[in-house]
């Protein structure tokens, strides 16, 4: 049950898996993360034979969740779908996104 994102990332997780894959263990990953990671997780979830259910939380406020990609909802009936678009498949909503930027933190700017 690791933690995609704090489990040093997608290629990490992925190798996470393939080990547990060889000594037939699923792989139950979880994910506490926006819409983006949600997707991202979704990716390398979709790319090992022994994945079994990704544990998902999201924060209070699930207008939040619905607006922070531009592509809307990404959970349908308790599924994700990889989509075939380049990269991970959701462009985030920055108008959304920032309304839940931590105070005093800075943009993703160019030169940044």
């Amino acid at each position: 049950m690791p933690d995609i994102q704090k489990a040093g990332g997608l290629a990490e997780a992925k190798k996470i898996a393939d080990m547990a894959h060889s000594y037939e263990i699923p792989f139950a990953p979880h994910c506490v993360v926006s819409p983006v990671g949600q997707m991202a997780s979704a990716h390398v979830c979709a790319s090992v034979p022994n994945f079994l259910v990704c544990e998902w939380h999201w924060i209070d406020n699930l207008d939040t969740w619905k607006n922070f990609v531009q592509e809307g909802e990404i959970i349908q009936k308790g599924y994700v779908t990889v989509t075939d678009k380049p990269g991970l498949g959701v462009e985030m909503n920055e108008e959304a996104a920032k309304k839940v930027q931590i105070p005093n933190t800075p943009w993703f700017e160019p030169g940044m």
